[in-house]
């Protein structure tokens, strides 16, 4: 997947560190009011005082400015920079099967096909959002050196520490007449320890004002808001500001579900940056927020990082997310048990979910090296084999599945749409003007002993083609 330096954290903004209190990273000292000095307890991790009125209107004139002057790249790096307000990224399914000997390639390791494979799902399939399980206890052994039992007060504790952290990681701005509204008194109540997690484990900054909670995320590439261009960005930063501002339907579409009180409208226009951060901390927000982490897209300090602490790190997210991993000779993966923490889902409903699975289930059929022990990360797509497959699923499924009849009317958005579906969710990747297919593809292709003939489709390019250009 794509990288950027921007990963570990916007460099800390001169004369201070972005930080209300110096005991530890990112606990900011709440201030709902200018007057909160005499703020309690519920307060002390709120966002730093309200600005007064000229200084938000003046920084959202020099965010707009900064907004209508980029590319759409560079708009969205600065509205994750400026907002952090996206989404956790995570892929669905879990095989089934034990997890493999260390060392294991995607390639040739457990798959999730027969789970996730739209033939397997009705056509009215939706995923259904439930609470995740908590943690399976570990055993204690019965001897005289073991350790008490929780009390069950305990456990619910990190229970509701546990689901906040989840809404927040999938939902950062919380306000008390949005749609999550009524999580912000467990959001409050779990506030010092939230904090605390963010600010250790990833570098985040967790402010909590009368009426919202912000977890202020670090930027990635690609992760701005959805629908938004540099000019629909720039008048977001206005209509923050000035609520009354003229601005498109997007941003008011936005608006409506944020709902922003005056103080979060403030804290989202004029909160300093994260700090900069190390290698570790870098791998973590990469393995929170993003599906897949493959070691050669690492920097040499991360990548050693991940290789010598892959265990501990994921331990970590099972405690405090619920997350487990797939531990892999390419990379490490974090996934959701309970399929629900990532603003896209894959597998999922829809016509482009289910041709981009599909899409990304015949290539890694057609192209899986052969190898394990000498097995890349990242295998060339011969370009008339996207289209060639394509077509094969589009006969084989788009009529009987209900596909959308734009997409099956205008295969080229199609094939560009279910690209760029794969990947954002790290199961391919660009190369000039040809693509990549990634290692961790082949979790949703059938094992390799049991996959069809390769070229088997009539839209298919000969197998002896196929296999020269993977060569």
């Amino acid at each position: 997947m794509e990288r950027h330096e921007t990963a570990a954290g916007a460099p800390t903004a001169a004369g201070g560190t972005g930080m209300g209190r110096t005991a530890g990273a990112g606990l900011s000292v709440v201030a709902a009011r200018p007057d909160a000095a005499g703020a309690g307890p519920a307060e002390r991790f709120a966002a730093t005082a309200l600005a007064p009125a000229a200084a938000s209107v003046a920084a959202a004139a020099a965010l707009a400015e900064r907004f209508a002057a980029a590319d759409p790249a560079a708009a969205d790096l600065l509205a994750a920079t400026a907002f952090g307000a996206y989404g956790a990224r995570h892929l669905g399914g879990a095989p089934r099967q034990a997890e493999p000997a260390p060392g294991t390639s995607w390639w040739h390791g457990p798959t999730a096909h027969h789970t996730t494979s739209p033939l397997f799902r009705p056509l009215g399939y939706r995923r259904i959002r439930r609470e995740p399980a908590a943690a399976p206890a570990r055993p204690t052994g019965g001897g005289r050196h073991r350790k008490p039992e929780r009390p069950a007060d305990d456990r619910s504790a990190g229970t509701g520490l546990r689901t906040a952290a989840r809404l927040l990681m999938a939902r950062p701005l919380v306000t008390a007449d949005g749609p999550h509204g009524a999580a912000l008194p467990l959001i409050r109540r779990h506030a010092e320890d939230l904090a605390e997690r963010f600010a250790t484990l990833l570098g985040y900054r967790l402010t909590l004002g009368p009426a919202h909670a912000r977890l202020h995320k670090a930027p990635l590439p690609g992760r701005g808001l959805p629908g938004l261009d540099p000019a629909g960005y720039a008048a977001l930063a206005r209509a923050l500001a000035d609520p009354a501002a003229p601005a498109p339907a997007a941003v008011r579409a936005l608006l409506d579900d944020w709902r922003p009180p005056a103080e979060l409208a403030a804290d989202l226009l004029t909160a300093p940056p994260l700090p900069a951060v190390g290698p570790e901390v870098a791998v973590r927000r990469l393995l929170a927020e993003t599906p897949v982490v493959l070691l050669d897209d690492l920097a040499p300090a991360e990548r050693a990082h991940l290789l010598d602490a892959a265990p501990a790190e994921t331990e970590r997210f099972a405690d405090f997310l619920g997350l487990t991993a797939e531990i892999r000779a390419e990379g490490v993966a974090l996934l959701d048990p309970a399929d629900e923490l990532t603003d896209l889902a894959l597998p999922g409903p829809g016509t482009l979910a289910q041709a981009a699975l599909l899409l990304a289930e015949r290539l890694v059929e057609d192209l899986r090296p052969v190898d394990a022990d000498t097995a890349p990360p990242a295998v060339l797509i011969p370009d008339a084999l996207i289209d060639g497959t394509l077509g094969d699923i589009t006969d084989d499924y788009g009529m009987s599945a209900g596909w959308d009849a734009g997409y099956l009317a205008d295969l080229a958005a199609f094939r560009r749409d279910a690209l760029d579906l794969l990947h954002r969710m790290g199961l391919a990747a660009p190369a000039g003007r040809n693509w990549l297919l990634r290692a961790p593809a082949a979790r949703y292709a059938p094992p390799a002993a049991t996959g069809p003939a390769v070229g088997s489709g009539r839209h298919s390019r000969p197998a002896a083609a196929v296999a020269a250009v993977s060569r």
